[in-house]
């Protein structure tokens, strides 16, 4: 449960620069360190998430066996 929650705040996290970056009203400085720290949480998510699907095929297995 406590990795549902932090998935669920890195995404919001994602979303709101993804955000800042859309609206074009910030220097390209802090552009380019918004962009950086968007890459690292989407790769974050997606291990994540690979994770995720991983333990949900580990589960389904164990009632295919049962």
């Amino acid at each position: 449960m406590a990795e549902e929650v932090k998935f669920e705040q890195q995404m919001k996290k994602l979303q709101d620069i993804v955000e800042k970056l859309e609206r074009n009203d910030i220097e390209l400085d802090e552009s380019i360190a918004l962009y950086e720290e968007g890459l690292k949480l989407s790769k974050q998510l997606k291990s994540q998430l690979e994770g995720f699907e991983k333990k949900i095929k580990e589960l389904d297995q164990e009632i295919e066996d049962e």
